[in-house]
């Protein structure tokens, strides 16, 4: 839906903005990408590139320009995985070629030897869950010593495999294969550590690169968790499985200035400054308290009628997102917020929450406190949050349950993440109230969750 109204300043972008990730440059990264797109094309390969960055910083979005970029060249090709999605299957490597088989349309072929990769990977017989008769029994045991032998054949070869279907894939080393595998540090800690050590041990051939966008600190838990009591350090781990480590920098301040003046109406750019000091230089982030911002902005100026002020809106919304307690405080009685800047509360420590202050002294009650009606409709949040699993209790089957209901996910992978090694991360990007709900309900199960 599309906007243009003279009452906000000629604003005529969209009123609310996702906040997917994006292969158009907002950010000024462009340069970022150029090099590290020279350095997939060119380096000597294997080889295995890690993005770094916390959550919302733009990991995804900087790969993406980067698969553009290399999209315009002819003898590359790329293949996206999101390792996230198939971190229940039995396999990730497995699924990792099934979709480059599927992205380059490698036909009959390619899917033959998938078939035979697999196959060699995981045994095929049927489980069966049900009781069978004596005769079936012997039935099922020499098919399954058949395949034994079998699989054991193929496992011998498997690195003939993986080289036959690569080279299918490269047109016998012509084309270079550029792997994305995005959202990593969301898996379960072993699903994490199965996708590095498949890539190390299968996956390191001639003509692959892979581009990993991953939370490092994340990461390094991972391996932590796994080799817990070991004297593994996370670090030479990492150092040999990701031959370029690639941090992403902080955003200049010129470029997050013209990105915030880009999502913001004209008549609220005036409040650039405040936003950028405010906010932060998280993109997400930022996408979303102008969201906020935006709507309150668009309801204020027909449901406040008596000189709407647009400084008192992003001061209130401010105060909420920075200082939630204080903000709550205030709703109940506004006086505190007319008269914060001459107190000497800690909020005011908060270099976002002293200029706020500035702008609401001197107003009356009255002056503010349709903003803060208004606010308490369309919240500004601090941030989005996680729930981490710290300690699972002995009820598994209720800890199941609990995560089934709150994740949608199936019964099986609520099971895998009730039963892996803490900490395990069971929600992201959700509501502090949702966290909350998640946490308490985790609590009656006997576990002990925690809000991050």
């Amino acid at each position: 839906m599309s906007t243009n109204c003279s009452r906000s300043g000629g604003f005529t972008s969209n009123l609310a903005m996702n906040d997917e990730p994006s292969s158009i440059d907002q950010l000024d990264r462009n340069r970022f990408a150029q090099a590290l797109t020279k350095v997939a094309t060119e380096c000597d390969s294997p080889m295995v590139i890690g993005l770094y960055g916390t959550w919302g910083v733009g990991k995804t979005s900087l790969m993406r320009i980067i698969e553009k970029q290399l999209e315009t060249t002819n003898d590359c090709a790329t293949i996206w995985f999101e390792a996230w999605q198939h971190q229940f299957d039995e396999n990730p490597s497995v699924a990792l070629l099934h979709k480059m088989v599927d992205e380059l349309g490698l036909g009959e072929e390619g899917r033959k030897l998938l078939t035979v990769i697999a196959t060699a990977l995981g045994s095929v017989l049927l489980k069966r869950v049900t009781t069978v008769s004596a005769s079936e029994l012997r039935d099922l045991e020499a098919k399954f010593a058949e395949e034994r032998f079998e699989i054991r054949e193929k496992q011998v070869r498997l690195r003939t495999y993986f080289e036959r279907l690569l080279q299918r894939a490269t047109d016998d080393g012509r084309i270079r294969l550029v792997f994305f595998i995005d959202d990593l540090d969301r898996c379960v800690p072993e699903k994490v550590l199965e996708v590095l050590e498949a890539l190390k041990l299968f996956l390191n051939m001639p003509g692959c690169v892979y581009v990993l966008g991953v939370d490092r600190m994340a990461l390094e838990s991972s391996i932590r968790q796994r080799y817990a009591g070991l004297e593994i350090s996370e670090t030479s781990y990492l150092d040999k499985m990701v031959q370029l480590p690639f941090t992403i920098p902080p955003i200049p301040h010129g470029s997050m200035n013209a990105f915030v003046q880009n999502l913001v109406p004209v008549s609220l750019r005036s409040y650039t400054s405040d936003l950028i000091d405010g906010i932060g230089d998280n993109p997400r982030q930022v996408k979303r308290f102008i969201n906020t911002l935006v709507l309150n902005h668009e309801l204020a100026s027909t449901m406040i009628t008596n000189n709407y002020d647009p400084a008192a809106l992003v001061a209130v919304l401010m105060i909420q997102y920075r200082s939630p307690d204080l903000y709550k405080e205030a709703s109940r009685e506004p006086t505190v917020l007319t008269s914060l800047f001459n107190s000497e509360r800690p909020e005011l420590n908060d270099r976002a929450v002293m200029a706020a202050a500035r702008r609401l002294q001197g107003r009356t009650e009255a002056d503010i406190v349709g903003y803060i009606h208004l606010s308490e409709v369309v919240f500004a949040r601090a941030v989005s949050y996680d729930v981490v699993l710290v300690m699972p209790g002995e009820r598994t089957v209720q800890l199941t349950r609990v995560i089934r209901d709150f994740t949608g996910l199936s019964v099986a992978e609520a099971s895998d993440l009730a039963k892996a090694a803490p900490p395990v991360t069971l929600l992201t990007g959700t509501s502090r109230e949702e966290a909350n709900r998640f946490v308490r309900a985790l609590a009656a199960t006997g576990s002990d969750a925690r809000v991050m």
